[in-house]
C-alpha cells in the first residue's frame, strides 16, 4: 500500500480531509452533521488507511483505533469512546432515507472496527443507567422491556468478555440484583423474547442481540399477552427457574436442579434427617403463601374483567358496574409482581367487603342471599339426617340423645309452622 507523507508544511489530500474531519468533530460536537459526512467519507474511502501513523513513518495505522487516538494531524487525537458516543446523535438529514442508510453504514463499520481492539462503548456504568432505566418502566411492561432484557442477559452468563467483542451479557440474578426485581421475571421477559423469534413476531434473537444494540421493530402490543405469562408452565421454564433461584440463594444451580430431577431422594432425605424436614416445612410454607397469593390475584382479575361473584352464601351474581370499576383499581396493585402477600391479602379483602356492601345495599339481591343461605343450611341438615343408619341409632341411643332429637324434631315444627302460615 502506498501511504503519502506530509511534505513541509503542506497536508496532503487525505491528511487535509483527516484535518477537516478532526476540527468538524471539536466544532460541532452538539450538532455533528459535517463530522458525520466526513467520517462516512473516511471510512468509505479508507481514507485513514492512507495517511501516515506519525512523523517519519511511512506505514500506515495498524487499526481504526490508532487513527482516532493519534495526535493531528495524523489522527484525530480523541478517545474512541467520545466517537461513538458522538455516532449517537442523529444527522439532521437523517430523515433522507438515502442519508440514513449512509449513516448506518458508517456507524456499522466504526463499531466493527472499534469492536475488534475490544471498543464497544459500552461501560459498567452505562449498564446501571440502562438498567436503572429500565426499572422505571417495569411496571410498563411490553416489548421494550423484554427487548431490553434479551440485550442484557444470557442463560448462561459468567461476566466474561465475549469471543466477538461485544459487551459482556449477564446472568438473570445479577439483572435482577441491579434492577430491583427478581431472578424469575426476568427469565419470564427473556422467554417471552425467546418464544416471539420462535414465532417469527420478531427478527433478532436473543444471541444476535448485545447491550447496547440498537433499537429494533417491535410488535404490536396487543400479541404482547400471547408469548409473555405471570405463569410457571414448561418443564425448561421450570429448571430455569429454578436455576435462578439457586443463584439468588447463592449455590449451584446444578445443585438444586438435581434435586428437582430426583423427589424420592428428597422425600427420603426429609424423613431420615430433621434438618432437611425443616427446611421442607419451610417452603412449603413458602409455596403455599405464593399459592395462596397467585390465586387471589387470579380471584381481582376475574372480579374486574367479568363482574361475576358469588355472595358469601354462595349466591352467583353480577356486580353493579360501580362496584366493577371499583375493583378494577385494585388491579394494578396485585399484578405488580413486588406486591407483597400482605398487599395482595388487603386487595383481597376489599374486594370481598364490596362484594357485602352490593349484597346489603340492594334489598332484592339481600333477600335472595338469605334465602340462599337458609336453604343451604337445611339442606345440609337433612343429608345430615339421611345419612344415619336407624338400626345403629337404636342400638347406642340414651336419653341424652333421645332428647337432641326431640328438640331437633320441635324447632323443625316450629319452623313449619311459622312458614306455613298465610
Amino acid at each position: 500500500m502506498t501511504v503519502r507523507v506530509e511534505s513541509n508544511s503542506y497536508l496532503t489530500e487525505e491528511q487535509q480531509r483527516v484535518y477537516q474531519l478532526r476540527t468538524s468533530l471539536e466544532r460541532n460536537g452538539g450538532t455533528p452533521g459535517g463530522f458525520l459526512d466526513l467520517l462516512a467519507a473516511v471510512v468509505e474511502e479508507g481514507t485513514w488507511r492512507q495517511v501516515p501513523s506519525g512523523v517519519n513513518v511511512g506505514q500506515p495505522f495498524a487499526s481504526f483505533t490508532e487513527f482516532i487516538e493519534a495526535k493531528p494531524p495524523f489522527g484525530l487525537g480523541h478517545k474512541p469512546e467520545y466517537v461513538l458516543k458522538v455516532l449517537q446523535v442523529p444527522h439532521p438529514n437523517e430523515g433522507v432515507p438515502e442519508i440514513r442508510r449512509r449513516m448506518e453504514a458508517m456507524r456499522g463499520a466504526v463499531r466493527a472496527m472499534l469492536a475488534e481492539d475490544g471498543i464497544t462503548g459500552y461501560s459498567e456504568e452505562q449498564r446501571d443507567r440502562d438498567i436503572k432505566a429500565w426499572s422505571a418502566l417495569d411496571r410498563s411492561g411490553g416489548w421494550w422491556l423484554a427487548f431490553f432484557v434479551a440485550c442484557q442477559v444470557s442463560k448462561g452468563a459468567d461476566g466474561k468478555q465475549p469471543a466477538a467483542s461485544r459487551p459482556a451479557k449477564i446472568s438473570a440474578a445479577e439483572f435482577a440484583r441491579r434492577s430491583g426485581t427478581s431472578p424469575e421475571r426476568v427469565l419470564r421477559y427473556l422467554q417471552a423474547w425467546e418464544a416471539a423469534r420462535e414465532g417469527g413476531v420478531v427478527q433478532s434473537g436473543t444471541a444476535d442481540l448485545f447491550p447496547g444494540h440498537e433499537p429494533v421493530d417491535l410488535p404490536d402490543e396487543d400479541v404482547w399477552g400471547q408469548f409473555y405469562s405471570s405463569r410457571r408452565s414448561s418443564t425448561s421454564e421450570r429448571s430455569a427457574l429454578v436455576a435462578a433461584a439457586a443463584e439468588v440463594a447463592g449455590i449451584r444451580p446444578t445443585k438444586a436442579l438435581e434435586v428437582k430431577e430426583n423427589p424420592t431422594a428428597l422425600k427420603v432425605a426429609i424423613i431420615a434427617d430433621q434438618r432437611t424436614a425443616e427446611a421442607a416445612k419451610q417452603a412449603l410454607e413458602v409455596r403455599a403463601a405464593e399459592t395462596r397469593k397467585a390465586e387471589r390475584v387470579e380471584y381481582i382479575r376475574r372480579v374486574a374483567d367479568e363482574g361475576k361473584v358469588k355472595s358469601p352464601a354462595g349466591l352467583s351474581m353480577d356486580l353493579p358496574a360501580q362496584a366493577k370499576e371499583k375493583a378494577a383499581t385494585y388491579v394494578a396493585v396485585v399484578q405488580d409482581e413486588k406486591a407483597t402477600p400482605e398487599a395482595v391479602a388487603e386487595a383481597y379483602e376489599a374486594v370481598q367487603a364490596l362484594i357485602v356492601e352490593t349484597v346489603a345495599s340492594d334489598p332484592e339481591i339481600s333477600i335472595r342471599e338469605q334465602r340462599t343461605r337458609f336453604t343451604k343450611a337445611i339442606t345440609t341438615t337433612v343429608k345430615n339426617i339421611e345419612s344415619i343408619d336407624p338400626d345403629d341409632l337404636i342400638a347406642v341411643a340414651d336419653d341424652d340423645l333421645r332428647a337432641v332429637i326431640a328438640a331437633a324434631q320441635k324447632r323443625i315444627n316450629d319452623l313449619a309452622a311459622l312458614i306455613s302460615r298465610p
